[in-house]
């Protein structure tokens, strides 16, 4: 049988009459009866609180300037074209032009040059907030504490260039579906058939997206995830939990 794509996945969850939705649409959904929703974000450390605002007024003010700077460029321009004929009343204007066409230039160089710096500090922002959430994430995962851990992993997947990405995604998914929230878990199990292909997850993920449908009364459903397993990784510890599920 052939990978079940991220499309299949898609058509599946279309067809389920309500029971299920879209991984866009789950995203948005309430989360199960049991469960309340988490806040994913986190207060951000007391020094980019500091340069974000100045960042911002500084940029406000760089932009005033140049407004400015072009309205009074286009005065002159205007006052010069009424006294060409007076040579002795226009002679300045022209390089009071250039001095201004000057002066915005080099705002514009100094706007760049700050959106870069702001850029740096939001970056080194967030691995610093995500830097220890992995392994608290894991450390709450084994200690049962799956909300913490859903906390934890949902703060370190913030950063997408993280090292440990791939298990992040894996164990979060683990925690819904110890949660109970199966819609959430098949969300981040999914992202192995689309896009962690090559992952030692591959057959654990395929294996939990089965027992996430089932959980959700979708046996048939499950029954394509558990035929893919067996073809695809027969000799898998999941593969033969689900034998007398395919027949």
């Amino acid at each position: 049988m052939k990978l079940i794509s991220a499309t299949t996945c898609l058509l599946i969850s279309l067809s389920l009459t309500g029971c299920l939705k879209t991984r866009a649409q789950l995203r948005g959904d309430a989360p199960d009866s049991d469960s309340d929703t988490r806040a994913s974000s986190r207060p951000v450390p007391a020094q980019v609180q500091e340069v974000q605002p100045q960042g911002a007024y500084v940029m406000d003010e760089l932009k005033s300037e140049m407004t400015r700077l072009n309205g009074r460029i286009e005065d002159l321009e205007r006052s010069n074209q009424q006294s060409q004929q007076d040579k002795t009343a226009g002679a300045g204007k022209p390089d009071q032009i250039r001095a201004l066409e000057t002066r915005i230039v080099e705002l514009e160089q100094a706007q760049a040059t700050m959106l870069e710096a702001i850029k740096k500090n939001q970056s080194q922002a967030l691995a610093v907030e995500t830097g220890d959430a992995f392994e608290k994430g894991k450390n709450q995962y084994d200690a049962k504490n799956y909300d913490g851990a859903v906390d934890s992993f949902t703060l370190y997947l913030k950063d997408p260039k993280g090292k440990h990405v791939e298990e992040a995604t894996f164990l979060r998914g683990e925690s819904y579906h110890a949660l109970g929230q199966h819609k959430k878990a098949i969300i981040d199990y999914s992202k192995f058939p689309e896009k962690y292909t090559n992952s030692r997850r591959m057959p654990q993920a395929l294996y939990k997206i089965g027992l996430s449908f089932e959980s959700l009364g979708m046996k048939e459903d499950a029954k394509g995830f558990y035929q893919e397993l067996n073809e695809r990784f027969p000799k898998s510890p999941e593969a033969k939990k689900v034998r007398g599920k395919v027949k």
